[in-house]
């Protein structure tokens, strides 16, 4: 459990204690827009704190150096002048990585796609979109 626990409710913390999970404590509120999860044991990140933390925690990071160009929309549904997070671009599902635009939009490297792919995960992204935040995903 990566968290700033200072803002855990009781009954999370109980669960936590109870499933003998790792507790992974970070000071920012904005852990899960903030960490994109590739597997139990590695991350990409743009925030150099959280990768510090995790490198702690012997989990592999993958930070980023500049900040991606991720958009937000706005109560008007334009993009916003905030940048949004890596962890509300992308997604895991089962064995795929799904970016939430094109990937070649943030990553002119290949970084990201290499780290990614070093895993053995299928990477699914939409050649031509602005990569957007929208918060992540849930799988029903």
């Amino acid at each position: 459990m990566i968290h700033n626990f200072q803002y855990t409710e009781p009954q999370i913390l109980e669960w936590i204690e109870k499933e003998n999970l790792q507790k992974i404590p970070i000071s920012q509120g904005y852990a899960n827009c903030s960490i994109a999860v590739i597997n139990e044991n590695s991350a990409i990140v743009a925030d150099a704190k959280i990768a510090e933390t995790l490198r702690k925690y012997k989990i592999d990071v993958l930070c980023l150096d500049d900040l991606p160009d991720i958009k937000l929309w706005n109560n008007q549904n334009e993009y916003s002048k905030m940048r949004g997070f890596i962890g509300g671009a992308m997604a895991r599902i089962e064995d795929k990585i799904m970016v939430f635009g094109d990937l070649r939009k943030i990553d002119k490297q290949g970084k990201i796609r290499d780290f990614i792919q070093n895993y053995g995960l299928e990477l699914v992204d939409f050649e031509g979109l602005d990569v957007v935040d929208y918060g992540g995903i849930v799988v029903i």
